[in-house]
């Protein structure tokens, strides 16, 4: 039986946070890739990460699975590119 608790959270850029606050949707279907998200079973493990976004947000599983499905998604369409830009990729 699992008896750990995870935590799930959005981080990301002010310009893809403000997607979600206008629906988990418009972040989805818009061409940003500056998220992420992450799952932790102990909050204090994932502190360092979070430094690095400009806003993180708690969310539930069920998002944490869409949001996660969807960046993969991007991500892959992103190096299927004959010549991605290797500006974006940082």
């Amino acid at each position: 039986m699992n008896n750990i608790s995870y935590t799930y959270i959005l981080a990301a850029n002010s310009t893809a946070m403000e997607l979600y606050k206008i629906s988990k949707e418009t972040l989805m279907e818009s061409n940003s890739c500056d998220f992420i998200v992450f799952k932790f079973s102990e909050w204090e493990e994932g502190l360092e990460d979070l430094e690095e976004w400009e806003e993180s947000i708690p969310i539930d599983e069920a998002t944490y699975l869409e949001l996660h499905s969807n960046l993969c998604m991007k991500l892959r369409a992103f190096f299927k590119t004959t010549n991605p830009d290797p500006v974006l990729w940082l």
